[in-house]
């Protein structure tokens, strides 16, 4: 706990409530470019997509405001902001093109609906959470937006696509920045230390970056202030059995990245906690839920929770709850007035990368210390590689994973997701001879 410089239940000065609040949501910025991909997949028109992004920037608020104010058995009580899921993209698509909108909606409702019903589920299951199974989710969780991340930093290039000195020049100063003032930054240098990375790399963009006129036509036409309920016939849902299945499967990936999320924040929160505790854990994946099938009724996309938001707060040692609470706030607001999501929208990418280069990098070796925290055996090697193995090649070498059926594809689709299910198999196979042999030593203990 000495490392942290605002504890879970800390409430830091307005000013820096401030300040961490912002600089929480530079990060979850990157959620609202996801709307406009959807619009834009299915002809929709600028207005539906600047609405979009302001219901989803709701939905993202009321999700984190959620997840931090640790309800009766509703949220987790930690730093793990909401965003726009992309998990859930493709799918959603599908649906928007097959139904429209509201098609979209209500299946975005019903995946919400099964996450809180499977919350109910993981409660009873701590036994399959071992540390090693714990550390494992917590450094995929890491690993598995190390390629977006990579992207961003480079500037998003596409296959073929040049990389510019430029973005590379402003993605490293942001990068060394951040890092330099983490490590030898004191106090607020420290705290704040990925927001003045983000300005100085900013800066630096608008001097030697080629000009984009389009951003800045952007920012021009976007609203000052606008009411996205007002007029919106956004309340109409519509269903589908034959999107039941996918949406189903979505929703269990969806939920193990959630949990990998919540377990992350909770090992960073309560580092000297031993073994997870599933009552915070529980009520944060209700939470969440809750929140997706808020964000299909509404009128927005999925939300999903961020990893790279409970990296930075690893990063900067400032995990208090109220932090979620004031962030949770400032998108609700935000999300009202157009122009600023514009403003924001319009940061350079490399900079965005680097943010999340400097947050990713915490989480993973935030795993390995737990996977550590006991002796490895042979046993406990051989549930990490294996798990590590197959479920990094499922983004490594796709194509073999294309094959299968496709209820089970989504489950492989995401090196998260296929890791930690293949964890819990492997852990829970290798040491079936433990537990029969604790089952059977109980057994006869009852007799006598």
């Amino acid at each position: 706990m000495s490392d942290l410089i605002y504890a879970q239940e800390d409430v830091p000065p307005p000013l820096q409530l401030g300040l961490l609040s912002i600089q929480q949501g530079v990060l979850l910025f990157l959620g609202t470019m996801l709307p406009i991909i959807l619009v834009n997949a299915i002809g929709g028109s600028q207005e539906m997509a600047v609405r979009m992004v302001s219901l989803t920037m709701i939905a993202s608020g009321i999700g984190t405001i959620l997840q931090a104010l640790r309800l009766r058995g509703f949220g987790s009580g930690y730093l793990c902001p909401n965003v726009g899921g992309p998990s859930y993209l493709t799918v959603s698509m599908n649906a928007a093109m097959l139904g429209g909108l509201p098609l979209m909606q209500g299946m975005v409702v019903f995946s919400g609906f099964v996450e809180i019903l499977l919350a109910r589920v993981v409660g009873r299951l701590r036994f399959l959470f071992p540390p090693v199974v714990v550390g494992l989710t917590v450094m995929m969780v890491g690993i598995s937006i190390i390629p977006v991340s990579f992207s961003n930093f480079l500037g998003s290039p596409m296959a073929g696509d040049a990389i510019l000195w430029q973005d590379i020049a402003v993605g490293s100063l942001a990068l060394l920045v951040m890092v330099g003032l983490n490590i030898w930054g004191k106090g607020n240098a420290k705290l704040y230390s990925l927001l003045v990375g983000v300005l100085v790399g900013w800066v630096l963009a608008l001097f030697i970056s080629p000009f984009s006129p389009e951003k800045y036509l952007a920012i021009a036409e976007a609203q000052l202030f606008s009411l996205p309920f007002i007029g919106f016939s956004q309340f109409r849902l519509a269903f589908d059995w034959s999107l039941a299945l996918p949406f189903f499967v979505i929703s269990i990936c969806g939920s193990l990245k959630t949990f990998g999320n919540l377990l992350a924040a909770q090992k960073i929160t309560r580092p000297d906690l031993e073994g997870p505790d599933m009552k915070p854990l529980v009520g944060g994946l209700t939470a969440d839920g809750f929140s997706t099938a808020l964000a299909g009724f509404i009128g927005g996309i999925a939300v999903d929770t961020s990893s790279s938001n409970v990296g930075l707060a690893a990063a900067t040692g400032a995990v208090s709850r109220w932090i979620g609470v004031a962030t949770g706030i400032l998108f609700m607001v935000l999300g009202c007035f157009p122009v600023v999501a514009a403003v924001i929208s319009s940061m350079p990418t490399a900079v965005m990368g680097a943010a999340m280069v400097f947050a990713v990098s915490f989480m993973i070796v935030t795993g390995v210390q737990e996977m550590l925290s006991e002796k490895m055996d042979q046993r406990k090697i051989f549930t990490a590689g294996l798990a590590m193995i197959f479920g990094l090649s499922s983004g490594l070498v796709p194509e073999p994973f294309a094959q299968l059926p496709e209820f089970l594809q989504p489950i492989f689709s995401n090196p998260l997701t296929s890791t930690t299910i293949l964890s819990i198999f492997f852990y829970h196979i290798f040491h079936a001879d433990i537990t029969y042999q604790q089952w059977k030593a109980g057994r006869e203990g009852a007799k006598d």
